[in-house]
């Protein structure tokens, strides 16, 4: 369960759900005083399970396969979609204080630092670890490995964060996604300024980590207009903040993402792309994940032009899944 499903608040999500069905003579329950997993039935008796925000809309296996990340990089590579290269290790390979194999040690030294290294099957960037030495390599595996049994190493690629989301073959919003930022005054630390940004966890041990690659501590005080990035993710669940794409989608980026979705038998997904800052000829970006049960529900607080955004999407995922 995520947090969110776990927490007492009523998500968003299922509010929008909740509204649908009352607008659309369809019996909701809950399994849960926060709707946080449920049922909705149809006045003929079909009915649809859900859990957070998965759904039954895309098929179980496909589903499974874009959660985990080496699979699913697999298969849109063999569709010859552009993703970064990465090396799959098994955390029984390195727990212990295991050295790293072999092949490992090979592809950072081919591919470079700074390397990202994740869960292989990890959700809303929890635990992603951007390292920039072998050293740092090696302690971030040690420390992802105590908590997780399949791991990623993956290069790292700059460039402008995007996320599509696609649902049968039709764009429904694309959004830029940014890591997230604190700016200094030349008076507050870092600590004082990440405590009193309300999206960040100051207690996420990432920080401080993150921070000393950039020569930095939390007790430093960044000059004023200093901007200085306190984790490698842009997920909104991490900190990170979205900007709503308003102008149309250029036909290469929305045919990639409708390429990656239809790739993994996906009707519903969130397709994540980079643009990167040297581009890669012969690609319009490079796919970093699908998702196939992407949350809604952080971005939908950050205004009200994203609130009704999310809603307009939400509309539609459940018209094409219990009214279609």
């Amino acid at each position: 369960m995520s947090a969110a499903e776990t927490s007492g608040s009523r998500a968003a999500v299922f509010e929008l759900l909740e509204a649908f069905c009352a607008r659309n003579d369809l019996r909701l329950t809950t399994a849960d005083p926060h709707g946080h997993a449920g049922l909705v039935e149809s006045p003929a008796g079909k009915r649809w399970f859900f859990k957070g925000t998965r759904f039954d809309l895309n098929p179980l296996g496909a589903s499974e396969i874009a959660g985990d990340k080496a699979y699913a990089a697999s298969f849109l590579k063999a569709a010859g979609i552009a993703v970064p290269a990465g090396h799959f290790v098994p955390a029984d390979d390195i727990r212990d204080g295991k050295r790293p194999p072999e092949e490992v040690l090979d592809f950072a030294e081919d591919r470079g630092f700074p390397l990202f290294i994740k869960p292989n099957c990890g959700r809303e960037g929890l635990d992603v670890m951007r390292v920039d030495t072998y050293h740092t390599l090696q302690n971030g595996l040690q420390i992802l490995a105590k908590r997780h049994q399949q791991l990623l190493v993956q290069e790292e690629i700059r460039g402008q964060e995007l996320r599509i989301l696609v649902l049968d073959g039709g764009i429904l919003c694309a959004i830029e996604r940014h890591p997230p930022k604190v700016t200094g005054d030349g008076a507050r630390s870092l600590a004082e300024l990440i405590d009193a940004d309300p999206l960040v966890d100051a207690t996420d041990g990432r920080i401080d980590f993150n921070l000393s690659q950039q020569g930095l501590m939390l007790e430093t005080v960044p000059a004023d207009g200093q901007t200085v990035t306190v984790l490698p993710v842009a997920n909104l669940s991490a900190g990170g903040t979205a900007r709503i794409v308003t102008g149309p989608l250029s036909a290469g980026l929305a045919a990639l993402a409708r390429h990656a979705a239809r790739t993994l038998a996906l009707r519903y997904a969130a397709v994540d792309l980079i643009l990167p800052e040297r581009p890669v000829p012969g690609t319009a970006a490079i796919v970093l994940e699908v998702n196939a049960a992407p949350g809604l529900g952080r971005l939908s607080r950050q205004g009200e032009a994203e609130s009704a955004l999310v809603k307009e999407v939400y509309d539609k995922v459940f018209s094409a899944l219990f009214t279609a």
